[in-house]
């Protein structure tokens, strides 16, 4: 596998040599000293081209780079802004480069707070950037309302969790529990819990990647007890360790910030969810729907 300098210095090679290339400008994880990097960390590039319609038309410029396992998108296209063209790529020997292009001949002073490395700067288009503070990504202080607002929406999809494991349809109730409730809600919640703790200086990266390094011992262990795998019975445990300790964040956050926690709210569906979880343990079939009886064709 290439080394980061060998990568870099081929990045640039090229784009010194290609008259298209004005500018080409390294971001990302290996330019931002508190995220850092490893050998699985892609090379994220912006390239700064005189006239974009080229590398629309076919990707034979990206051969230069190694031995092509994938692309994303499938063909040359935007999938974030129209004025930028968007290759990732992934290489023979596991390197990726996620490629950005653009035919803009002017880049916002703003446009790297979060850090950068210029590698080639043929018309000076970089001079003017200013210092990166790597505050794109820290977590933000909720409002009252978005406080509010997220406690209330985390009870009221929090019931569909028991509905669907009562019922045994484990699709849709972990589709409630993992998707919406934890990434919607819960995650949201446990960002501004190390936001508050850590004086809203610190970003947990996307999804949570980093909740590891800012929680201490006792709450990771609590929320790795949140997850669960395919069996009924361990979601139900693992669905009422996420209530326990959501509840047990939202009140601190919540005092922290002079934000009045939703007890009542609290209490009734923690009840309701309960209720539906005896009711499946009691096996009481009058409260199952009975599905219509198959009739013959014969």
């Amino acid at each position: 596998m290439r080394t980061e300098s060998e990568v870099l210095s081929q990045i640039a090679k090229w784009a010194q040599g290609n008259d298209l290339v004005r500018a080409a400008i390294l971001t990302g994880s290996r330019v931002d000293p508190k995220r850092g990097s490893d050998f699985l960390s892609d090379y994220d590039i912006e390239l700064y081209v005189a006239d974009l319609r080229p590398f629309k038309q076919d990707d034979s410029w990206l051969n230069v780079f190694g031995s092509i396992v994938m692309r994303w998108p499938l063909k040359p296209s935007s999938t974030f802004d129209d004025k930028w063209l968007t290759r990732l790529v992934l290489f023979g020997d596991a390197v990726r480069i996620d490629f950005q292009i653009t035919d803009e001949v002017r880049i916002d002073p703003t446009a790297y707070d979060n850090g950068y490395k210029v590698l080639i700067d043929k018309d000076a288009l970089a001079a003017k950037i200013n210092d990166p503070t790597f505050s794109k990504y820290l977590i933000r202080k909720p409002s009252r309302q978005e406080y509010e607002r997220l406690v209330h929406d985390f009870w009221w999809d929090a019931t569909y969790v028991p509905k669907y494991l009562w019922r045994g349809e484990l699709p849709f109730a972990k589709y409630m529990f993992d998707t919406v409730l934890r990434y919607s809600h819960f995650q949201r919640l446990v960002e501004w819990y190390i936001g508050q703790r850590h004086d809203w200086k610190v970003s947990t990266g996307l999804n949570g990647r980093w909740f590891k390094r800012y929680l201490d011992a006792e709450t990771w262990s609590e929320l790795e007890s949140t997850y669960a795998g395919s069996r009924i019975e361990e979601n139900w445990g693992a669905f009422f360790r996420m209530v326990n300790l959501f509840r047990k964040l939202a009140r601190e956050v919540g005092m922290q910030l002079g934000y009045e926690y939703d007890n009542n709210t609290d209490q009734e569906l923690t009840k309701h969810c309960s209720n539906i979880r005896e009711i499946g343990k009691s096996g009481d079939a009058n409260h199952r729907i009975q599905p219509e009886a198959r009739t013959s064709r014969h």
